[in-house]
């Protein structure tokens, strides 16, 4: 038997023979497949396949409270109301930890470039996977605080927060409507008064109105009303030092360097990304406050025509030029 199977192999033509025989996997180059593994860009940790917008997770979950009924006791209707804060101080946490999740995943590409900004500019994150990163940094770093504010006050939490003043304690997560409101209208009181009390009589120019730049070169060379308008337009300083006419300038040149580095950054990445038109709402009226744009009660419609001036604008002069003077008086075509 065995000597016939050798026998009918004998007759077998050798293109038959050549398949019948098993044959080695191709070998590939070691340089081939380093350079695919280094072509090979981690997937986004982000679901949704918007590169602009950072998740809704980001800002705060809505808040939904209780309608009071007249036939209720007072004290009853406001343990409900208590609840329903205390409720959605929770679902803030939890928001955060969900996006402390994601951003994990995001800071190996963070981590090659000197800073966020720099890995958001080399194109390393998205303007979506850059903002999830810096607004969750931002959270986690007010938790101990917050927690222990939440621990002492209970129910009572929103209405000390409110009251005091305590926004730069609670994540941006846990900001409830009333209070960013609030302080909104205060930043913009803060900032009509500037422009209207006169405090800004020029525009700055320079280094510091080249076009497309930031005006950062000629930073150190801007009269002090500039600096103290710019400081006060984007809240980089607290309003008490208005009482003494005097502002914290060993601060303000570093606080403003950094606020605009972040503004550029950021110009660059909406420009890639699917430019104004794509933002959402909620994250509209966020770089809008960012560029010291008046938000409250101003219309999405506005807003976006606002900041499409805006990178218009930056076509024609610097960051701190369009900071120093009003939307109006922003150089157009």
């Amino acid at each position: 038997m065995r000597a016939q199977a050798v026998h009918y192999q004998q007759d077998m033509p050798m293109h038959t023979k050549s398949h019948l025989v098993a044959r080695p996997p191709p070998k590939r180059s070691p340089i081939a497949a380093s350079t695919s593994a280094h072509q090979a860009k981690p997937p986004s940790p982000l679901k949704d396949a918007d590169t602009l917008n950072p998740p809704a997770s980001t800002l705060p979950p809505p808040l939904t409270l209780p309608t009071r009924d007249p036939a209720d006791n007072r004290l009853v209707s406001y343990f409900r109301i208590g609840k329903a804060y205390v409720a959605f101080y929770k679902s803030g946490v939890k928001a955060i930890y969900h996006n402390y999740t994601l951003a994990k995943q995001i800071r190996p590409r963070l981590a090659q470039a000197p800073s966020p900004e720099q890995a958001l500019r080399d194109g390393l994150v998205s303007r979506a996977e850059y903002h999830l990163a810096r607004r969750t940094q931002n959270d986690v770093s007010r938790i101990p605080l917050f927690a222990l504010v939440l621990l002492i006050c209970g129910e009572f939490t929103p209405l000390v927060v409110v009251f005091m003043g305590l926004t730069g304690v609670v994540p941006r997560t846990c900001h409830i409507p009333r209070q960013i409101e609030a302080a909104q209208r205060k930043l913009e009181e803060r900032r009509r008064r500037s422009f209207r009390d006169g405090t800004v009589t020029m525009t700055a120019g320079g280094g510091a109105s080249a076009a497309g730049g930031t005006g950062l070169d000629g930073l150190q060379d801007l009269p002090k009303p500039i600096l103290a308008h710019v400081g006060r337009s984007l809240g980089l300083y607290s309003s008490l030092w208005d009482r003494f006419r005097v502002p914290p300038t060993v601060l303000l040149p570093r606080r403003i360097r950094s606020a605009v580095e972040k503004i550029d950054v950021d110009d660059l990445a909406i420009g890639r990304e699917g430019g104004v038109k794509g933002l959402s709402d909620e994250e509209l009226k966020v770089a809008a406050e960012a560029r010291g744009l008046d938000v409250v009660g101003t219309p999405s419609g506005v807003l976006r025509s606002l900041l499409e001036m805006w990178m218009q604008a930056r076509k024609r002069t610097s960051i701190i030029d369009l900071l120093s003077r009003r939307p109006s008086a922003w150089p157009q075509r």
